[in-house]
């Protein structure tokens, strides 16, 4: 793509109903009235999945705007469980320094999670080595990619366990990184559909990587992905977004 071509799509995509949606949740859930203005230092949490690419380009765009004045930084965490983690993790390292951002990386090692639930032991320690990121940065906010899509396939995971009434809550806008901890964790993507990622980057010729364990439907997850969300979207196109609080 020449570089007039990559500006017009760019500026199409500054306009994108994402960009909007992640600019109002960021003045709801980061920057107050007293301090819309004020510099941010914000961490960035990327795979280089679609979630999060759109997460950084979207943050990038909002940046770019007076009044704005955002501090932003990249944070990647290896968990060194696929072959291809490696490739993602140069992806995510060019990208940042195609946009001249600070890049952090965290190597996590996973052979003492033994029998434990893989996917929870890997959630604790990628914030963990985020927390490290961020207090590293003097910042206070760091920054993830969770969507609409993902909303409602947490709340169709906690049904399937047994949660209580209770405890068949989702995902939080916005809560402690961990207790205790003076770093919050924001998900100002919550309102987005996966389709509308998709389509954004698309507007703004951006690619992503591939995460191929997605499509391995001996987890739960993935198989809720393809064989449950569709049915609820047939039923009520808008299960996803009605599923965030």
């Amino acid at each position: 793509m020449d570089q007039t071509r990559h500006s017009i799509d760019a500026d199409l995509g500054s306009f994108h109903p994402l960009v909007r949606t992640v600019a109002g949740a960021l003045r709801r859930h980061v920057l107050n009235k007293r301090q819309g203005g004020s510099s941010r230092r914000l961490l960035v949490a990327v795979s280089g999945g679609a979630d999060s690419v759109a997460l950084l380009r979207a943050m990038l765009t909002l940046a770019g705007r007076r009044g704005w004045e955002m501090d932003l930084a990249v944070g990647h965490v290896q968990h060194h469980l696929r072959h291809q983690a490696e490739d993602d993790a140069r992806f995510v390292a060019e990208l940042a320094d195609k946009h001249g951002l600070a890049y952090l990386r965290a190597d996590l090692d996973m052979t003492d999670a033994g029998g434990a639930n893989l996917e929870a032991v890997g959630r604790q320690k990628r914030y963990e080595a985020l927390g490290v990121m961020v207090q590293s940065l003097g910042a206070t906010h760091v920054l993830t990619a969770h969507q609409a899509d993902d909303q409602l396939e947490t709340l169709l995971m906690r049904l399937l366990r047994g949660a209580s009434a209770r405890g068949w809550s989702g995902m939080a806008w916005r809560r402690r990184l961990s207790p205790g901890s003076d770093v919050s964790l924001v998900r100002p993507m919550l309102a987005v559909s996966r389709d509308d990622v998709l389509d954004y980057l698309r507007a703004i010729g951006q690619t992503w990587r591939e995460d191929h364990t997605n499509a391995d439907v001996t987890r739960w997850r993935a198989r809720l992905r393809r064989d449950v969300l569709p049915v609820l979207r047939d039923l009520r196109p808008d299960a996803a977004e009605r599923a965030v609080a």
